[in-house]
């Protein structure tokens, strides 16, 4: 199979934006020293620039026809690699080899001139990649239909919302028939249903023959898109090979990340009261830290704390989105003990099944008064524990879907059938007519 894209040992540094500054100064003030006889070489100068590693050594090959993803973390280097890729960018060392013309959408505005209007960027763009005339007259109807701009096609871009510059960007470099059509994360500040436009788009590329390289967070378009992908952390090529695999990969890695990062906070003095540990159980009693999705779950918080009376405690449990998606608070089902302290005082809270989807949860606890108005601490994370399961479906995006959206595990079942004609039968009324007198 030819190869569409190949990266060999490809190392991108370079200078942050002070230090490239300060290099010109310094350089600016030795040649006036030099000039002038005021100074020598030697007497101005100042510490060296730090470099940044953006790239590291990193090694990949897309075969021509392939839909190829590149996830990671924000600053992993995955935009400098479309970037050494489309050469906006020169690289340091290494090499790419690339066999085709690329379109690529590399951030919002991209590809496009703001001072000139919808209708000449097309013209520019397409005249900068070598189009006819003829070809881009034979298309520009077809790009400002995607774009649905054509109420706008003679305004400066300069005027047009993120989201409008995204459409024209995007529907210019995807009309151009390109060879290698590279996108990346721009596509996140479109409204869903051009994003889905977009996606089916994309898909339609491949299908016709051609590479896609495509880079974003939205991992359940990355698994239902690509073929293969890449997985880049700190400028490393950390893993790559079948996307579902590579994925699977990098929510691992995010998951042990949040562990670290979520670790508890023990003996944290907050208010009046103290958390001093945090655990979770099985239905054996034994302290676990992953659990099935339908599995019984204690959760187990010692706190230190004078004499209090009627105190309220609340823990959420979290899969670090915003709100709680499990909320247990005695100030609601009014449980609170009448007393605890003064000294060490436990709280088991027992959860009879869990039903959570895969992925990493953070469980949060807070004390408050009787009145539970006054916090007696803060939010405190107390611990974390990791769903698993082996139920994933066989979906094209099953794997993406189980770990990051829809945390709820709901007993549910489909069924399609035919639908029977709606003749107001069973005392219904029909859709359309004359209501009944």
């Amino acid at each position: 199979m030819t190869t569409a894209v190949s990266f060999q040992d490809v190392t991108k540094r370079y200078l942050p934006e002070r230090a490239r500054s300060s290099a010109f100064v310094t350089e600016a003030l030795l040649a006036l020293g030099r000039r002038t006889g005021l100074a020598r070489p030697d007497q101005v100068g100042s510490a060296p620039a730090r470099e940044v590693l953006a790239l590291d050594r990193v090694s990949f090959d897309v075969a021509e026809g392939e839909s190829f993803g590149l996830i990671g973390p924000n600053g992993a280097g995955k935009s400098t690699a479309l970037k050494l890729l489309t050469r906006v960018s020169p690289l340091t060392d290494g090499r790419i080899d690339v066999r085709g013309t690329i379109g690529a959408l590399l951030e919002v505005g991209s590809g496009v001139h703001p001072e000139l209007t919808g209708r000449e960027n097309i013209w520019l763009y397409g005249r900068i990649l070598g189009m006819r005339g003829a070809v881009i007259r034979e298309r520009f109807d077809s790009i400002v239909d995607f774009a649905e701009l054509g109420h706008v096609l003679d305004m400066p871009v300069k005027r047009y919302s993120s989201g409008m510059q995204l459409r024209l960007g995007f529907s210019i470099a995807s009309h151009i028939d390109p060879d290698i059509f590279v996108v990346d994360e721009a596509l996140s500040v479109g409204d869903a249903a051009f994003q889905a436009k977009c996606v089916q788009r994309m898909s339609q590329f491949t299908h016709e023959g051609r590479t896609l390289i495509f880079v974003s967070h939205q991992l359940g378009a990355m698994e239902s898109l690509c073929q293969r992908a890449a997985f880049i952390a700190g400028g490393r090529l950390i893993a790559q090979g079948p996307a579902h695999g590579v994925i699977e990969r990098y929510l691992g890695w995010v998951e042990e990340f949040h562990a670290h990062v979520l670790k508890p906070r023990e003996d944290v003095p907050s208010g009046l009261v103290t958390l001093q540990s945090a655990s979770c159980h099985g239905d054996d009693g034994h302290k676990r830290h992953v659990f099935g999705s339908r599995d019984y779950l204690e959760i187990r918080l010692r706190f230190d704390s004078p004499r209090l009376e009627r105190p309220n405690i609340a823990v959420g449990i979290t899969d670090g989105r915003p709100g709680y998606l499990v909320l247990c608070s005695t100030a609601e089902d009014g449980q609170a003990p009448p007393v605890v302290g003064p000294g060490p005082w436990e709280v088991v809270l027992r959860i009879g099944e869990l039903r959570l989807r895969p992925r990493l949860y953070q469980v949060i606890c807070i004390v408050a008064d009787s009145d539970a108005r006054a916090w007696m601490t803060d939010a405190l994370n107390a611990t974390t524990f990791r769903v698993e399961s082996s139920g994933i479906g066989e979906g094209p995006v099953a794997l993406v879907s189980s770990r990051v959206a829809g945390a709820l595990d709901v007993d549910y079942e489909w069924e399609v059938r035919e639908a029977p004609l709606d003749d107001g039968a069973d005392g219904a009324l029909p859709i359309t007519g004359a209501l009944p007198t």
